[in-house]
């Protein structure tokens, strides 16, 4: 018989190893799942033997209560031997999370197809290899991303790509990821909280992304420096940066951090404590553009 059971993360030392071995505490996502609190998966207690009057032996064992709320509870009292497993969430597992995750990962339509694998590393863009071995580093982090990285380059060498294919990667992967620019994220702060741009309000808003265990703000640079969004921009990095070993942020600009006007300087600050990574190459977009003109042209000729 299988007893579904919550356990703490000081009772999974031995299932370190398991990356599914997550702790079954309260649960992220509570709303998705009463069951497993959205991770979608549970440790489940096999019993294997009992009731005993106490614990014997040096094996896992499981108190059960004389009257158990759970009907798939045996009805005596008392000790029960058994194991631990990781399992399935049997309530969940019709894929809501899954849902939940692509809903509030930023990204849509065409957006959702976007890979680390698509990023072209030949060629003219053979520079690039370094950019794409890193985001790959990213990705290989699996259900435990941290981190503090940022992306520079010029106007269209592909940072966007591989933000939004660390997002994807990470999405598929069940783990809550989010793209944004950051115009549309200080926007997103502003809707919600409305007039009150207040300390407070910034701050509830930074610890609802907290969520995200994965954050990718693209066009760093490209923001009105009002004091208020430069208040923001300062607190919500300096929040992310200082949960660099349990969170992973990863920021594009096309500036160079060492390079940057006055006005940005309070980001340069923040980058230098990161991993900065240079994206060299052409502007891919132009060069796109040129083909897509130069293609048509002979359509029309032929």
């Amino acid at each position: 018989m299988t007893i579904w059971s919550r356990i703490w993360p000081r009772e999974l030392e031995v299932y370190k190893s398991n990356p599914k071995a997550i702790p079954m505490g309260g649960g992220p996502y509570p709303n998705l799942c009463s069951n497993c609190g959205g991770h979608g998966v549970m440790m489940v207690f096999v019993i294997d033997g009992g009731p005993y009057p106490s614990p014997v032996g040096k094996v896992k064992w499981l108190d059960l209560p004389e009257n158990p709320p759970d009907p798939q509870t045996p009805s005596k009292s008392g000790w029960y031997s058994g194991k631990l497993e990781v399992s399935h969430c049997p309530v969940c597992k019709d894929g809501r999370m899954d849902a939940y995750i692509q809903q509030n990962c930023g990204l849509s339509g065409s957006d959702l197809w976007v890979s680390i694998e698509d990023f072209k590393t030949s060629g003219v863009n053979a520079e690039k290899i370094t950019a794409k071995q890193v985001a790959a580093s990213l990705l290989a982090m699996n259900q435990s991303p941290n981190g503090f990285v940022v992306f520079t380059g010029g106007y269209g060498v592909g940072k966007t790509h591989l933000l939004k294919a660390i997002t994807n990667g990470f999405r598929l992967v069940r783990v809550m990821a989010k793209y944004s620019t950051m115009t549309d994220l200080l926007a997103e702060i502003r809707e919600r909280f409305g007039d009150d741009h207040g300390v407070r309000a910034v701050e509830d808003a930074i610890d609802d992304l907290r969520r995200a265990k994965v954050l990718c703000i693209d066009e760093m640079d490209r923001v009105n420096p009002t004091t208020w969004a430069k208040e923001t921009i300062f607190r919500l990095l300096n929040s992310r940066y200082d949960e660099r070993d349990k969170l992973l942020t990863v920021m594009a600009t096309n500036l160079d951090i060492n390079n940057m006007p006055p006005e940005l300087g309070y980001l340069a600050s923040r980058f230098s404590g990161g991993i900065v990574v240079q994206v060299p190459g052409p502007d891919m977009r132009q060069a796109q553009g040129i083909k897509a003109r130069k293609e048509l042209l002979e359509e029309v000729l032929s």
